[in-house]
């Protein structure tokens, strides 16, 4: 790998986690809302299973309190969260590269449901909050989502390393 790869790549790391938390703050409809999948973790997601170091736990932490900043959410609920992702997708990343894309989807799925399952723990014990079965439905927009981010990442990747 040069040199030139290995400083590009966090460039496009903190550029893609930027633009997914935009997309999280952009005010969408209620309808749409309730569908809306958390884009930031799926991007941590993508991240902790194509880099190979400990850095984007960091990173995800990072970003996760900045979003608990521009959201006005409890301070370190999504950095938790984040930080639990980044780092179950980086202990089984060797084991998910040997997967299809269907499993790596639902691997995806199931690990994007833990980190709702610590928000709703971190909301119950702060706030009471009692969950719904509406909290899950991010999920089916996340699981249709996923491979078209693996694709035009992997895509962006491929081609910034052509050009180096």
């Amino acid at each position: 790998m040069n040199k030139k790869h290995k400083q590009g790549v966090p460039y496009i790391m903190h550029l893609s986690i930027l633009c997914a938390l935009l997309l999280m703050l952009i005010p969408w409809p209620d309808a749409i809302i309730k569908y809306q999948p958390h884009w930031v973790a799926l991007l941590v997601a993508y991240w902790s299973f194509n880099t190979a170091s400990n850095r984007v736990m960091l990173v995800a932490f990072c970003y996760g309190l900045l979003l608990d900043i521009l959201m006005g959410s409890l301070l370190g609920k999504h950095g938790m969260s984040l930080v639990a992702l980044s780092f179950l997708v980086t202990k089984s990343a060797k084991q998910l590269r040997m997967t299809s894309m269907g499993q790596l989807m639902a691997m995806v799925i199931v690990l994007l449901f833990n980190d709702i399952i610590i928000r709703a723990i971190i909301d119950w014990l702060s706030f009471g909050y009692k969950p719904a079965v509406v909290d899950m439905l991010p999920l089916i927009t996340a699981a249709l989502t996923w491979p078209w981010i693996k694709y035009l990442l992997d895509r962006i990747q491929v081609s910034y390393r052509n050009s180096s």
